[in-house]
């Protein structure tokens, strides 16, 4: 069941807009969850910047940090390879600052069908 953020503006923030976006996976199952991490492009027509492979071990957490680009506007996938993980999205400014109103919890992730 792959999750989006949806559409994610990227501009005009504070204290500067996103050059990269922090994934956290948190693994609540007894097994192995991996996956992939996609970052598009949504200035205009859609279009993949990244697609960043991510493993999570049994009851731990991890994360990716891809590149949003330069766009100003981006969309973050996740696509698991099975359920029992949570999810959060950040993005991030050059100097690694989370930007807090680009902040996704699980909770506020769709579901692509």
């Amino acid at each position: 069941m792959p999750l989006t953020t949806g559409p994610i503006e990227n501009t005009g923030n504070q204290p500067a807009n996103a050059t990269s976006v922090r994934i956290k996976i948190l693994n609540l199952t007894g097994g192995l969850i991996t996956g992939v991490v996609r970052v598009f492009r949504l200035n205009g027509t859609r279009q993949l910047l990244s697609t960043t492979p991510f493993a999570a071990n049994a009851n731990a957490s991890t994360f990716v940090t891809p590149s949003v680009g330069g766009a100003a506007q981006y969309e973050v996938e996740i696509v698991p390879n099975q359920t029992g993980g949570l999810y959060s999205v950040y993005g991030r400014t050059a100097s690694g600052v989370l930007i807090t109103a680009q902040r996704f919890v699980n909770s506020e992730l769709t579901e692509i069908l």
